[in-house]
This record gives C-alpha cells, sequence and structure tokens, in this order.
C-alpha cells in the first residue's frame, strides 16, 4: 500500500499538469487500495477473543507489540478459510506457539487443543494451549462419495 501510494504521489508530481492522466491514475490507485485492504479484511478477518476450537490446524502466529496477546492465525474443522484469534500471551501458549511454529516450517502439520482447564468456560480465553502432529491414518482419506 506505502509503495502504491508513493508511485501515485510520484507519478502526479510528475504530471500534474496532465489532467488525463491524473484522472486515470487517481481513481486506479484508489480502486487498488481499497480492493486490496477489502481482501486482506474479508480473507483473514480482525482477530477475535475467541476460544480456538479442538482440531483446529494451527498456521501462523505473531506476538503483540506489548506482549500480552499472541495472533493466531488458525483453519477451524470443516472450514476453508483460515480464522484470526486472540489468545493471552501467557508462557506455555508462547512455548506451545513456538513449537508448532518451528514444527510446521519443517513440514509436519500441527493441530491445536485447549486444555481441559476449570478456569476455562465461554468465549473467554483464559486456558492454555496445546499442540499435537496432524497425522493421517495408516489407511489414508476415506472416500465419502462411493
Amino acid at each position: 500500500m506505502v509503495t502504491l501510494t508513493l508511485i501515485v504521489l510520484a507519478i502526479g508530481i510528475h504530471f500534474w499538469r496532465n489532467a488525463i492522466v491524473m484522472a486515470i491514475v487517481i481513481p486506479l490507485s484508489m480502486f487498488c487500495a481499497f480492493t486490496g485492504y477489502n481482501t486482506i479484511v474479508s480473507t483473514l478477518g480482525y482477530p477475535i477473543q475467541q476460544t480456538i476450537p479442538d482440531e483446529a490446524l494451527y498456521l501462523y502466529h505473531v506476538e503483540s507489540i506489548d506482549g500480552e496477546q499472541l495472533y493466531v492465525y488458525a483453519i477451524e474443522p470443516d472450514k476453508v478459510l483460515p480464522k484470526n484469534f486472540r489468545i493471552p500471551a501467557t508462557d506455555q501458549n508462547r512455548s506451545t506457539m513456538s513449537e508448532a511454529k518451528k514444527r510446521s516450517e519443517r513440514g509436519i502439520k500441527q493441530v491445536l487443543r485447549g486444555s481441559r482447564n476449570s478456569e476455562r468456560y465461554g468465549e473467554i480465553n483464559r486456558g492454555e494451549y496445546l499442540r499435537y502432529d496432524f497425522k493421517v491414518d495408516s489407511q489414508g482419506l476415506k472416500s465419502y462419495n462411493k
């Protein structure tokens, strides 16, 4: 987005007297910026504070600047698009997510599961998360369309 803005600014400075070029470049750049932002937000969404469902496939995580939250991208079971979850950055969650990141970078798919904690209830994250390797059954995937 910043690169696009700088290019449009440079073109605007260079062709400031040519109204036709400016009439094409400005709306085109606004359209590109809007569609890019809209695509990212509609695909990944804003981070929501919600319990990550069991059997969610881990994709990636980032720690917030203040170090109090972890933003985890995961695919919920029976869903296609990833979702952005916000969970507390406890020591257990940090170590679990960093281990999941290392193993997923090596090609081992990671699945997340919340630990059973009496303090964790409803939509509020107060529990810790566990990760384990995603393994396909030795018989392979089953075909349900037979």
